[in-house]
This record gives C-alpha cells, structure tokens and sequence, in this order.
C-alpha cells in the first residue's frame, strides 16, 4: 500500500512518513570497531511534508527511492493513551525534497530488491541494506554513486 496523505477541511495535506538512513562505515574503520558487513546502524527520522510535497512524495516516491531532504527539526508532544505518561519525538518538517535517482538507478535499484513496494500500510520508508558488497579493501564508493556502479 502507497502512503495516503491526510487532507483537512481547509484544502491542507499533510504526509507522515518514516526515513532509514543506514551509517556507512570506511574498511578501516570497520576494522577498528570490529564491524562486520551487514551489522551497519539505521536511523530513523520521522519527516511530515505538506502541501505540493506531500502529493509528489506521494506520487513519486516508494519504498527504497533515495531523498535528499531540507527542512527544520522539531520535537512532537503527545499524552500517551495507554499510560498516561508524557511522550515526544523529534521529526523534520520537510521545506525540500528532491529524489536522489535516475529512473535508471530506480529500475535498477527494484531489480536488486526484487521491486520493493510499500507494504502493510505502516508508512515507513525503511531502506533494506544495499545488496552491494562495501566490504572491499578499496575504500568506500565514491561520493554521490550511492553504490549503483560499484
């Protein structure tokens, strides 16, 4: 299932979605820290787009595609439900989107992963690891292949 964004009464959209951004680690420092491939860290950012944003990420965007984003950290204050209790969140409000790919790279990416779709409706942009192997003795890919061409 594609996100669905929320329209209010007064004509805004607001989109919620989930980003996975997996920490890349140099062989050296892999070395150093004793991390093996496929033990890298993912953070998670929780992003809100509105209006025009929110429709094109919802047009555009699918689970896996590459963002580059802009926009302003806030926390979130909410009362939880079930205990009472006080929680927050930091999310981003995105001011700027802009897809990373070619569609080249996006076909190539879904042929990897074998065409990841959003699922389960839960809204989360997590991005698998990368099916490449950044293991090599050569250093990282350099900057802005994003792995397509290793």
């Amino acid at each position: 299932n594609a996100p669905e964004p929320r329209y209010f009464d007064d004509g805004k959209v607001v989109l919620n979605l989930s980003l996975a951004c997996t920490r890349k680690y140099h062989p050296l420092e892999r070395k150093v820290r004793s991390i093996r491939s496929g033990e890298e860290e993912t953070d998670w950012f929780a992003l809100e787009f509105w209006g025009r944003d929110a429709e094109y990420v919802t047009s555009y965007v699918e689970k896996g595609t590459r963002l580059g984003i802009q926009g302003q950290l806030t926390m979130d204050g909410w009362v939880d439900k079930m205990s009472g209790e006080q929680r927050r969140r930091a999310k981003v409000i995105v001011r700027q989107v802009d897809i990373l790919e070619t569609r080249a790279e996006a076909e190539l990416r879904k042929s990897r992963k074998g065409g990841n779709n959003f699922s389960g409706g839960n809204n989360n942009m997590s991005n698998k690891r990368n099916t490449f192997d950044d293991d090599d003795e050569d250093g990282p890919s350099p900057a802005g292949t994003g792995g397509f061409f290793s």
